[in-house]
């Protein structure tokens, strides 16, 4: 009776242990999978002089949506350390673009010609279905190295954020510019969850810039969720020197 006793006791506490080690890991970095894509065109680039490039970035974070599970609340992407940002290479849009319900060719009416610089989608999750028709489109501004990345739909109305993002310079050797977003947008009071958001600056734009010094064009994603936990994801693509006098 006394092992046994003894036994039951090892268990329970067994059982407790496992049960505070389930609830220590259920934080948004456990609970979540962090991806970033990232490309640039055209692959084939100068050896060692920058030059405009259409940049294509996209974030998904995939996860159990519940009502209340931990969202992205603030992201950094770092670019390789042979991009560049360029962002008197275009004019800056102070326009109101955050009022609520703003369609794509509302805002761009706002914004001085030229200040439109890219453009994308995103999604959200709802848990039982996602909305899809989430256009993004991306204005210089409204000041040097800053960004807004405006989206609209038809079903989230006045609820369709505008994200604001800074063009900072990354705190590793590896990286060049990055994007930060300190304050990534809620879905629903953080009831939902975004769960992909993309974006292509347009080469004409040139704001952003890139050479081909190692053959190689690395993205780096560090998400932080409403917890403080984080989550790292990279991409890489391969580039080519283009030939002086070279097509």
């Amino acid at each position: 009776m006394i092992r046994m006793h003894v036994r039951m006791t090892g268990a329970i506490a067994l059982c407790l242990a496992l049960g505070v080690s389930a609830l220590a890991l259920a934080d948004g970095a456990g609970d979540n999978e962090a991806f970033v894509d990232g490309s640039v065109k055209p692959r084939k680039l100068d050896k060692k002089k920058h030059k405009p490039i259409a940049l294509f970035t996209e974030v998904r974070t995939e996860g159990p949506v519940t009502g209340n599970q931990e969202n992205p609340e603030k992201e950094l992407i770092e670019f390789d350390r042979d991009g560049a940002w360029k962002s008197n290479a275009a004019p800056l849009c102070a326009a109101n673009i955050e009022t609520p319900g703003l369609t794509v060719e509302q805002a761009r009416d706002l914004c001085p010609a030229g200040s439109y610089i890219g453009s994308g989608e995103a999604e959200v999750n709802l848990g039982p279905a996602r909305i899809s028709n989430i256009t993004v489109s991306v204005f210089n501004g409204p000041a040097k190295n800053q960004i807004r990345l405006h989206t609209s739909s038809p079903t989230l109305g006045a609820a369709a954020p505008t994200v604001f993002g800074e063009i900072v310079k990354s705190g590793s050797k590896k990286f060049g510019p990055a994007l930060l977003v300190e304050d990534a947008p809620d879905a629903g009071g953080d009831a939902f969850m975004i769960t992909k958001f993309n974006a292509t600056i347009f080469k004409s734009s040139g704001v952003s810039l890139a050479r081909c010094e190692d053959k190689k064009f690395v993205i780096r994603r560090t998400v932080t969720y409403d917890d403080g936990s984080q989550d790292v994801a990279t991409d890489q693509q391969r580039c080519k020197h283009k030939q002086r006098g070279g097509n």
